[in-house]
């Protein structure tokens, strides 16, 4: 897998210090395993809302809930526009049973969305924030709404220049992906970030704050991106506060 975006995940985390025997047990900072879902439109999906596609949608939330009381689901949220992307699924490294709970959802099982899972190293915490907040307030109102907040989401592909092979002049490309890829992190701009494991063309994910103008101009700013090796998609994604750590 793409070794750039490992690397950040260890800038993304904060370092602990050593514990001693009456410090609190030290922070996770190795990257986690995550199971990325992404969510597209399936051969049954049509633009029209009726009271099927209603009652669809209804179920589609209800198994988002049951996913989440489960422990399995740790991030979801749905792409702005209308594109043919819908939203993401995100599930923690310890979930079982994706198939069943996958099948569950009534607008995958009609095939009115479809959902493609990506093998996710990206770092521990997705989600902690918002369960604890929950736990806290001790919801007992089902259906209660979340506080929902916006993200650029940035999927970086293979670009026409990308090469597999680990040449001097990749590694030195690599050097500098990873160099602007920590200022990014320092200005804020960017978040939370991880590589898709595996050989195929989506090589990582950054989820970024800013105007989608500014998201933009920052991620076309990178050498990596600049010289072709990523080629960056971009899209607008809702979660629920609390699901990006610190966010």
């Amino acid at each position: 897998f793409q070794p750039s975006l490992r690397v950040l995940c260890c800038l993304l985390v904060s370092s602990s210090a050593l514990a001693t025997p009456s410090a609190p047990v030290p922070a996770r900072t190795e990257p986690l395993r995550y199971q990325l879902g992404l969510l597209s439109r399936g051969p049954a999906w049509t633009p029209e809302q009726t009271p099927h596609t209603d009652s669809i949608q209804a179920g589609h939330r209800a198994n988002i809930d049951r996913m989440a009381k489960l422990g399995a689901l740790v991030a979801a949220g749905p792409f702005a526009g209308g594109g043919d992307l819908r939203g993401v699924f995100v599930f923690a490294p310890d979930a079982a049973g994706l198939d069943t709970l996958l099948a569950l959802d009534p607008a995958l099982a009609t095939q009115r969305l479809q959902c493609t899972l990506f093998p996710w190293i990206a770092p521990p915490g997705l989600g902690e924030d918002y369960q604890r907040r929950a736990e806290a307030l001790d919801r007992t109102v089902e259906g209660m709404p979340d506080s929902m907040v916006s993200f650029g989401w940035v999927m970086l592909r293979r670009g026409p220049r990308y090469d597999s092979n680990p040449t001097r002049a990749v590694r030195l490309l690599l050097g500098k992906h990873r160099d602007y890829m920590s200022q990014l992190r320092t200005s804020g701009q960017l978040v939370y970030a991880g590589d898709i494991e595996g050989t195929g063309e989506l090589r990582g994910v950054l989820v970024m704050q800013g105007d989608s103008a500014a998201v933009a101009r920052a991620v076309r700013a990178d050498p990596a991106v600049r010289a072709q090796r990523f080629a960056p998609e971009f899209l607008r994604w809702w979660t629920a506060w609390g699901t990006i750590p610190g966010h």
